[in-house]
């Protein structure tokens, strides 16, 4: 293979400015300060010990809901009177009737607090009406 020497020249002032830029990196790195109040107040439920009462609420539907903390650590979801579009959602399996149209809905995988279950079953009820 042959190579042609073409010569030399300045370059653009474009191409300088490009490549300042990436020399110089990214902005500094920015603290952001964490929530202070927790999701289940945010949605203004309200805790009673050890249960708490509130409504899941999304853009489509919401529903009256209550759930209890088990002295284990273990939460218990309640949904009241799920409508036709979460019964027929892949999930309807989970909700277990427990009498007076209150639903235990039940989770493979236990959510860590109450905010985190009460955002999982927001997220179903979204799916269910999408």
């Amino acid at each position: 293979m042959r190579v042609k020497d073409l010569g030399t020249r300045d370059a653009s002032a474009s191409l300088l400015e490009t490549l300042k830029r990436a020399v110089r990196g990214h902005a500094p790195a920015v603290s952001v300060e964490r929530r202070e109040i927790s999701y289940w107040q945010e949605r203004r439920w309200t805790r009673d010990h050890n249960t708490y009462s509130g409504n899941y609420q999304t853009p489509y539907a919401a529903f009256q809901g209550w759930i209890e903390e088990e002295r284990s650590g273990h939460i218990n979801f309640y949904l009241r009177n799920p409508s036709a579009e979460i019964r027929r959602h892949s999930h309807w399996t989970c909700f277990q009737h427990r009498g007076d149209d209150w639903y235990l809905i039940h989770m493979a995988r236990q959510p860590k607090d109450v905010s985190s279950g009460i955002i999982t079953i927001e997220k179903l009820i979204r799916e269910a009406y999408q």
